[in-house]
């Protein structure tokens, strides 16, 4: 399998804070990987990194065969790496779907969707929209979604512009049973489907062991291990884990 996506060495430091220190990863085509560590282990800068939000100390990350250490974030998003925030902070105001089209809008590869149609858009957002569940809430402005609807959303920009990875990071998080099984199916689907790999980051093993294929666990800004996720023989239902 090749190579999706490679950091190498990557460190991160605020102030006298050293946050990375020295992290490598890598996520091939069409592979769900997961990164594990508890919290305040470094894996929301990591991250960041990834997604070009903050950029590294040293070290360098490529993707698609190309280095983008240095790119800023947006057009990471048009070149098909996309991510969803621990903290979904939508554009409380705007319609689920305006909120989908300026995503959709901003990562095409053509810059700015100027090479489509506005209607052409609003077609592929609405099917966006049928597949994640919010096309009967297109018209609501975020700010009136539950927790689990604005999960979803987070998933319906980051998977606007057909991306070819999205990083994930704790989308799981504070759901109720039902919504985190439909969001993982949609994970599946999305993967099995449409061929997207995922990075999942998560603090929770359990979830990791049963939606990917290979977990990275950091711990102090280091790597402590990789390798095959290890699936449990059995264990408690999904909504039973907390």
């Amino acid at each position: 399998m090749s190579d999706l996506l490679r950091a190498e060495g990557i460190e991160k430091s605020f102030g006298a804070t050293r946050v990375l220190r020295g992290v490598s990863l890598s996520v091939g085509t069409a592979e769900v990987v997961g990164l594990f560590g508890p919290n305040g282990a470094g894996k929301t800068v990591m991250a960041n990194v990834l997604s070009g939000l903050i950029f590294p100390d040293r070290g360098r990350i490529l993707f698609d065969g190309k280095e983008i250490t240095r790119l800023p974030m947006d057009v990471r998003f048009r070149a098909g790496l996309t991510r969803t925030f621990q903290i979904p902070g939508p554009y409380p105001t705007l319609t689920v779907m305006e909120s989908v089209l300026v995503a959709r809008l901003c990562g095409d590869p053509g810059g700015g969707g100027k090479e489509r149609s506005l209607q052409e858009c609003e077609g592929e957002v609405e099917s966006v929209l049928l597949r994640t569940g919010l096309f009967a809430q297109r018209f609501w402005p975020a700010a009136k979604l539950s927790q689990g609807c604005l999960r979803r959303l987070e998933f319906a920009r980051a998977i606007s512009c057909r991306p070819k990875l999205v990083l994930l990071d704790e989308v799981f998080s504070a759901l109720s049973a039902k919504d985190e099984a439909e969001l993982a199916g949609l994970m599946r689907s999305l993967h099995e489907d449409d061929g997207i790999s995922f990075l999942l980051i998560s603090h929770n093993p359990l979830l990791l062991s049963e939606m990917c294929g290979r977990v990275v666990a950091i711990q102090d800004g280091r790597v402590a291990w990789g390798g095959e996720a290890r699936r449990p023989a059995s264990g408690p239902a999904r909504g039973d884990r907390r």
